[in-house]
């Protein structure tokens, strides 16, 4: 019996900038500038997967939410 894999909860780039609340252009300079995961290409589109966005963003506000409270 072969086991069915779930498929990966993926966003195209229309998604991702509405999600984030940012432009493509800000997207495409932060990959370029190796500040955010590059996207996977399939056929002419390109996607992100959650997860990985999900890590970009622990890993963005790490320090914020680090910060002491008094």
């Amino acid at each position: 019996m072969q086991q069915q894999r779930s498929a990966i909860p993926m966003l195209g780039k229309a998604d991702l900038c509405a999600r984030l609340n940012i432009s493509e252009r800000t997207i495409e300079n932060l990959v370029k500038q190796g500040a955010f995961p590059p996207p996977v290409r399939i056929g002419k589109y390109v996607y992100w997967s959650e997860t990985a966005i999900g890590k970009w963003q622990e890993r963005l506000f790490s320090a914020q939410e680090a910060w002491p409270i008094h």
